[in-house]
């Protein structure tokens, strides 16, 4: 009863955290919520670093958008919508100046492009691997500035009709900093979504060790290459050493995970960006523009930003196969035990075993400690031995497709009796690489005898 008056009266809470209460409640909230998070993130935004365009040089407050959306059940990304137009009318008026048509023009071409670009990237639920979620997410954050920037250049072109702005240079002042703007803060939006703090099994310490390791690596060579003296130091050297940094943000990218290697990834860009802005590295020995080293930095950055979201992909693929496969291997494993069956792999040329976790439960632990299928020969009945050679060589030579001899063995000061099935494994030219073998215990010896 308790539980159920607690339904009633809508303590529960939603995928935000909000108490459910009615949907329109609910939606007012999403709405209100993503405006504050978007002028927040714009003010940031706005504050690292300044350009003589319209378009903001560094434009965080898109991937907050689309990001929610990306999150969010599709009955709340009308919400997000909604906060999205409220804001981004706002900013037009706040941040650009703009009268009320006008603004209201800009916060539709800001609202339907990041619209159209997550939901190409919302498909990314629906994508069988984690390369071609990312590759979603990087199409839709592209679509997204590229169509953004064309309707931006018309928008100023409209506004300012004598061609007192260069579009071209608007064009990718917006783009670049609205991919940018994505790429960097969705993935992170995305990868704390259900995060919840737990007492066990989070990344091991030696892992996360390393990623640090890795992290200040990339602190360290950033700083230096991005110094305001780097020109100084390096001469003509300094527009080549750009690279150096990202090899270290990749590693560290990858040890830490998604999420933890989003938010590096996050970080690391914004200090790039900042120090730049700041007259620091090889894009602010010369500027075209007040601004245009930001605009140049944020090509580069958005680059390595698609590099590192496919590193961690690939890295996440990687990882979740040897999940699937060590959970399908425990299966196996468990199954063999259950029915008293031991497996082992033998290297059909040096002989090398590899033993199965239900070895030692089966045939005892000597069993397991065997290395070659020699080690086993030598342990089977002198009567039997010739048997279960003739068999192993058979096999090994792909001479036989299957040998299934029953012979008596000791192991652990046992005398055991015992089924071996071997059977070839085949590489791609057909030759044998490995022998698979299932042992079943049988009966130990003399047992029949005393029945």
């Amino acid at each position: 009863m308790p539980a159920a008056s607690a339904a009633r009266s809508g303590r529960d809470s939603d995928l935000w955290g909000i108490p459910m209460q009615s949907a329109g409640t609910r939606f007012i909230v999403v709405a209100i919520l993503v405006a504050i998070a978007y002028l927040a993130v714009g003010m940031l935004s706005r504050a690292m670093a300044a350009s003589d365009t319209q378009a903001v040089a560094v434009w965080l407050a898109g991937g907050v958008s689309f990001g929610a959306w990306l999150v969010s059940p599709p009955g709340m990304r009308a919400a997000i919508l909604a906060g999205t137009v409220v804001a981004a009318a706002i900013w037009g008026i706040a941040g650009h100046a703009l009268p009320f048509g006008a603004a209201l023009a800009f916060s539709a071409i800001e609202t339907a492009s990041i619209a159209i670009g997550a939901w190409i990237a919302s498909l990314r639920q629906q994508a069988a691997r984690p390369l071609q979620a990312a590759a979603l997410l990087v199409a839709g954050a592209i679509v997204t500035s590229v169509a953004g920037a064309t309707l931006a250049v018309e928008l100023w072109r409209w506004l300012q009709p004598g061609g007192a702005i260069d579009l071209a240079r608007e064009w990718r002042a917006w783009a670049f900093s609205t991919i940018v703007g994505i790429l960097l803060v969705a993935p992170v939006i995305v990868g704390f979504k259900g995060f919840a703090v737990k007492r066990s099994g989070g990344m091991p310490m030696k892992q996360f060790g390393a990623g640090a390791a890795m992290f200040a690596l990339f602190l360290l060579t950033t700083l230096i290459v991005f110094d305001r003296s780097v020109h100084q130091r390096f001469g003509d050297v300094a527009a080549t050493l750009t690279y150096l940094p990202m090899p270290f943000l990749l590693l560290a990218s990858m040890f830490w995970g998604p999420r933890g290697g989003a938010v590096a990834t996050l970080v690391g860009a914004l200090l790039i960006i900042w120090l730049t802005a700041h007259g620091g590295g090889p894009f602010a020995i010369r500027e075209g523009f007040p601004g245009e080293s930001v605009v140049e930095v944020q090509a580069y950055v958005w680059v390595w930003a698609v590099l590192l979201l496919a590193g961690r992909a690939l890295n996440e693929a990687r990882r979740t196969a040897l999940a699937k496969a060590r959970d399908w291997q425990l299966r196996y494993e468990r199954t063999l035990q259950a029915n008293g069956v031991a497996s082992v792999e033998f290297d059909a040329v040096t002989g090398v075993a590899w033993w199965g976790e239900s070895a030692e439960a089966v045939l005892g632990a000597e069993a397991a400690q065997l290395r070659n299928i020699r080690d086993w020969l030598d342990r089977v009945d002198d009567a039997d031995r010739p048997l279960a050679q003739a068999g192993w060589e058979a096999v090994s030579a792909g001479h036989r497709d299957m040998s299934t001899d029953a012979y008596d063995i000791r192991l652990d000061g046992r005398d055991l009796h015992v089924q071996a099935r071997l059977a070839p494994v085949r590489g791609p030219d057909g030759g044998v690489e490995r022998v698979a073998c299932l042992l079943r215990l049988v009966t130990p010896v003399g047992a029949e005898r005393h029945a």
